[in-house]
């Protein structure tokens, strides 16, 4: 991917969050969809199907039964194709997981029980999404890697640009609403962290676009690792005084008589990926000075 590409795509991704928050600012009831779908639409046709007839009423057993059945059948087709991995196995875990959880939802008809089932099938998928891709990291070439390396972070970016776009509206939409300070100061900070991040998943795809095909390092990496090393070290201390500063005017300014609802955010994970930028950059570097040395010596 290139960088104009990507200044776009992370472009158009801070529009789509903004215009994703406005609509659920507009209609609050947009937000309970991602706990509704789809296990809590599965369960309230199901519902619904029961409560017809009693011949519908068994339609909708056998309906459920297969719909908790869908991933041990996955599994199934797996195992003729090849050998199952260890992940593959947690087919199983999520088939018991809508079993349980969707039959419990089913049971009481209540809405949060159907967010239980809901929270559970996106736990299932998230570990079993981690652990295939940890395979598929430690199975690749230098030169996949290097494809990986590049959509993970054109995807970060994407993702942090998505967060600044929604954090810009939801900051206005709260000052327009009813002004507080505590919301302006997480606006501003959580918005000039996201766009900083951003800028940073920049510098790491330009970074990686200057590997060779199969990932080896060149002078030109060299240089652009240290510029990376550079923007790293900023940023990471850009985002903790931002931080510190929505903090500090948080904690000096809240009126309690007015607001007694106040918070302080530590920001790890964009800490975390500063400190990883930092020490790659740096790892880059005296790699490739490693192996000048070792090829002058030869």
């Amino acid at each position: 991917m290139t960088e104009s590409r990507f200044k776009k795509l992370a472009v158009l991704a801070a529009l789509l969050g903004a215009a994703a928050c406005a609509a659920a600012a507009v209609e609050p009831e947009l937000t309970g969809l991602i706990f509704w779908l789809p296990c809590g639409l599965v369960a309230d046709v199901l519902w619904e199907l029961a409560m017809t007839g009693e011949g519908w009423r068994i339609f909708a057993i056998v309906i459920y039964v297969l719909i908790c059945l869908l991933p041990a059948l996955g599994l199934l087709l797996i195992r003729r194709r090849r050998r199952p991995w260890r992940e593959d196995w947690l087919l199983l875990v999520l088939s018991a997981a809508l079993f349980l959880l969707l039959g419990r939802a089913l049971d009481s008809r209540r809405d949060m029980y159907s967010v239980f089932a809901q929270m559970g099938l996106f736990s299932v998928l998230t570990a079993w999404l981690v652990l295939r891709l940890l395979r598929c990291i430690g199975a690749s070439d230098d030169a996949r890697l290097v494809k990986l390396s590049r959509i993970a972070v054109a995807l970060l970016g994407l993702i942090y640009g998505f967060t600044a776009g929604w954090t810009l509206v939801s900051a206005a939409a709260g000052l327009f609403s009813d002004f507080q300070l505590s919301v302006l100061a997480d606006g501003v900070s959580g918005c000039a962290t996201a766009v900083i991040l951003v800028l940073g998943c920049l510098r790491a795809l330009r970074l990686v676009n200057t590997l060779g095909p199969a990932g080896e390092l060149t002078d030109e990496s060299v240089a652009e690792a240290g510029g990376f090393y550079r923007f790293s070290a900023k940023a990471l201390a850009a985002i903790v005084l931002v931080n510190m500063c929505a903090d500090l005017a948080k904690l000096l300014l809240i009126d309690l008589s007015s607001n007694s609802s106040v918070n302080v955010s530590l920001p790890i994970l964009p800490l975390l990926f500063c400190l990883a930028a930092l020490i790659v950059s740096r790892f880059m570097a005296a790699h490739k000075r490693l192996r000048d040395d070792n090829d002058l010596f030869v």
